[in-house]
């Protein structure tokens, strides 16, 4: 039994090795880390990493790279209406900012279709984890000053998505791990410092 062992699992990783997506920083985002390809088995992988989700039923097939964060993140708006000394409706619409005591932390994911159906984009289900080991879900800010939101909804077949994901941290908290889930499983993303 230890033989077998010990011939499948260099077949696996080589397995898994064969899955690999490119990935890589987004605009005005910190990257880092190596090109690798997180397996789909619980672990938590770095900027700059692919999470190749197989789904729930025949043809499922995600493939989602964290590209890069930023900590704070700035709303786009928030940012053209200070430039300006402009506040509420006037700077550019409705000025959306963190709560009292809190800010924003920008997450940058590209999302793949690379299945032979349609697949449910993760953006509802993603969550940061910080150092004191709450939780918090993503919030709607709208576009940021490191580019536009990612869009919700099914991805057709061969579709790709880009953008931002932010969630309100409070101030001196620390961002350690992203969190999305899918119908299939839980993909982790450690943070490290920009």
């Amino acid at each position: 039994m230890r033989h077998l062992a010990t011939a499948l699992v260099p077949a696996l990783v080589l397995g898994l090795a064969a899955c690999q997506g490119p990935a890589g920083p987004g605009p005005g985002a910190s990257g880092g880390g190596d090109k690798r390809a997180a397996a789909t088995t619980p672990g938590v992988a770095r900027i700059g990493d692919t999470a190749d989700d197989g789904g729930t039923r025949s043809g499922e097939h995600l493939r989602i790279s964290l590209r890069g964060y930023v900590d704070p993140a700035i709303g786009i708006r928030t940012a053209r209406g200070a430039a300006r000394g402009l506040t509420g409706p006037a700077a550019d619409g409705p000025v959306r900012r963190p709560a009292a005591g809190t800010r924003w932390v920008g997450v940058d994911l590209a999302v793949v279709n690379v299945g032979g159906t349609a697949h449910e984009t993760p953006v509802t289900r993603a969550w940061v984890v910080d150092d004191r080991g709450r939780s918090h879900r993503a919030v709607p800010a709208g576009e940021l000053t490191t580019g536009p939101p990612l869009p919700a909804g099914r991805l057709t077949v061969g579709e790709h998505r880009t953008g931002w994901l932010v969630f309100e941290l409070p101030h001196g908290s620390r961002p350690v791990r992203l969190h999305c889930e899918t119908a299939s499983a839980e993909h982790r993303w450690t943070l490290q410092s920009p």
